[in-house]
């Protein structure tokens, strides 16, 4: 029982890092865009999430991941804390999304164009 136990905790360090290997994903469905990063599935839903874009880039990591192709964590923004579920931190442009009072910076291709699908960011 012991080295089964020794094993699975030898083991957990690898089978996250394998399964955060996949970088951050973005879904756009008929109601809401799905980010999935790593083991974490976010859902942003358009009737219910703000949105505005920007140009800069995160700021300082407060916690968090970043390797090619996954920027995740909580990171400075415009002093505010986001938290990133990125595939750069240095895009063009992003999208900052605000659900639920928690801020998200997400980095799909080409966010202009799915800008209108959420509310703008001064409506209440």
């Amino acid at each position: 029982m012991e080295s089964a136990v020794l094993v699975l905790l030898l083991a957990l360090p690898v089978l996250l890092f394998l399964a955060g290997r996949s970088g951050v994903r973005y879904r756009w469905t008929d109601d809401a865009l799905v980010v999935q990063a790593g083991l974490r599935r976010a859902r942003f839903p358009y009737a219910a999430t703000h949105a505005r874009l920007t140009a800069q880039p995160l700021g300082a990591r407060l916690w968090g991941t970043q390797a090619p192709g996954t920027v995740t964590g909580r990171f400075a923004l415009d002093r505010a804390t986001v938290h990133a579920l990125a595939t750069t931190a240095r895009p063009a442009q992003a999208l900052v999304l605000r659900r639920a009072g928690q801020l998200y910076y997400v980095t799909p291709d080409h966010p202009t164009e799915h800008l209108p699908r959420f509310l703008p960011e001064h409506a209440e």
